[in-house]
């Protein structure tokens, strides 16, 4: 067992591999009343093309397989449903599938251990048949079209789109109606015994009780359970060109207003400084020159351009970095030009930039005094690294005016693709 210390937070992740490859980790707040446990496997909806466990060549599942055994894993063999099951011991459970991983959590305040393990063991206990999958279809399908219906999600999943050419970034994570009726009990064995081995797997738990007694629950649970070694997953690697997929792409949708998508593209390698610190950076540039305390986001408004204030964002997808800006307007041409000029005219005063990093801090060590906060960092630090790392504060305070200014003159931000969704009225 090891340490993590987070620094800068006088708080410690306890950590330790078990036997079989399963990484725990734990974080202990003794005055909190509530639990958050987080059981995670090193699949996602990209992950479709790979050498399954036990074979020999690769092998293309349908699209949409990760979210579907998220799905099925909630169906036992025998007993209750999990559902009831967790109601009966006061936990509240759910999942989710994202294009790295999927997510088994259930949270509350009473029986941790009782309801700690039942996640782990229903994770762990696939049951797959014809025809509970057959049945499963049709509900996902239903899924599907649901997700048709919310344009705001069709407008986020076609920026992705318009942004990568051999990325799967945009695409389905539910998979189309076609993978759905394609995926077949064989497959979701062979998906399942690969990715949810305990060795690309890992559980992180916040609790008020003792980190050790915690991990040694999850030890004796897994002692005598039985799985094949799983060397790396040898997953077919996808090359990403740096240029946008589509600069310019205009589609119609139930809104009332054309909404606007200004996506730039940048490389990682292109940066000089850590990742993580240039996502920072620019995100400070947003902030400060777009976001809604902003004067030019005061002035778009005294201008009419828009009603409303500038949504921002800086996210990473493996080797890129995607800047991330959105807004309603009935002048999107005007509103498009406004933010060319803008980005050709980056500025922020050193006083405002350490205004600016002294919120981030306090914001980021606010985090920590809620089990649900604490939580959303500590799974969100495992999705960019695969582990929990201890050095964000320090990164946080290290931050510079001199280093932010380097970062922004040598950073171009002409590598961009525009969305727009207008209102099907408009197509008429």
């Amino acid at each position: 067992m090891n340490k993590i210390n987070l620094e800068g937070l006088d708080e410690t992740v306890f950590h330790e591999k078990l036997e079989n490859g399963l990484n725990v980790y734990v974080l202990r707040k003794k005055e909190f009343n509530s639990f958050s446990c987080y059981f995670i496997t090193n699949f996602g909806a990209l992950d479709d093309t790979f050498i399954p466990i036990g074979e020999k060549e690769i092998h293309t599942f349908p699209k949409g397989v990760a979210h579907f055994l998220e799905h099925k894993l909630f169906e036992q063999e025998s007993g209750p449903s999990v559902m009831d099951k967790f109601s009966s011991l006061g936990g509240i459970c759910n999942a989710f599938t994202t294009y790295k991983y999927t997510t088994y959590y259930v949270e509350g305040v009473d029986n941790l251990e009782d309801n700690l393990l039942f996640l782990i063991d229903y994770v762990q206990s696939p049951y797959f048949t014809d025809e509970n999958v057959k049945k499963e279809q049709d509900i996902i399908n239903q899924e599907r079209l649901m997700t048709l219906d919310n344009p705001y999600r069709t407008f986020h999943m076609r920026i992705l789109s318009n942004l990568f050419n051999s990325y799967n970034y945009g695409k389905s994570i539910v998979g189309e109606k076609e993978d759905i009726y394609n995926i077949t009990k064989e497959d979701l064995y062979r998906c399942y015994n690969t990715f949810y081995n305990p060795s690309n797997m890992s559980l992180i738990v916040v609790s008020n009780e003792n980190e050790e007694d915690i991990i040694n629950i999850v030890k004796e649970n897994q002692k005598n359970k039985k799985f094949d070694k799983l060397n790396d997953i040898n997953i077919k690697k996808v090359n990403e060109e740096e240029k946008v997929r589509k600069k310019y792409d205009i589609f119609y949708d139930n809104v009332t207003k054309p909404e606007i998508g200004y996506s730039i593209k940048i490389p990682i390698s292109k940066f000089n400084i850590d990742k993580d610190k240039a996502i920072i950076y620019l995100y400070i540039m947003l902030l400060t020159n777009f976001g809604k305390i902003s004067e030019f986001n005061f002035k778009l408004k005294s201008d009419n351009i828009t009603d409303q204030n500038i949504g921002i964002s800086v996210d990473d997808y493996d080797d890129y970095v995607i800047l991330n800006l959105s807004c309603s307007s009935s002048n999107e041409e005007k509103l498009i030009k406004v933010i060319d000029d803008k980005f050709n005219n980056i500025e922020i005063s050193e006083e405002k930039f350490n205004l600016v990093k002294k919120t981030l801090i306090s914001k980021f060590v606010y985090s920590f005094s809620s089990v649900g906060t604490i939580m959303n960092y500590l799974y969100n630090n495992y999705y960019d690294n695969k582990t929990i790392t201890s050095d964000t504060f320090t990164k946080y305070k290290q931050l510079n005016y001199e280093e932010y200014n380097r970062l922004i003159k040598d950073t171009m931000f002409n590598n961009k693709s525009i969305t727009i969704m207008k209102p099907l009225k408009d197509k008429e």
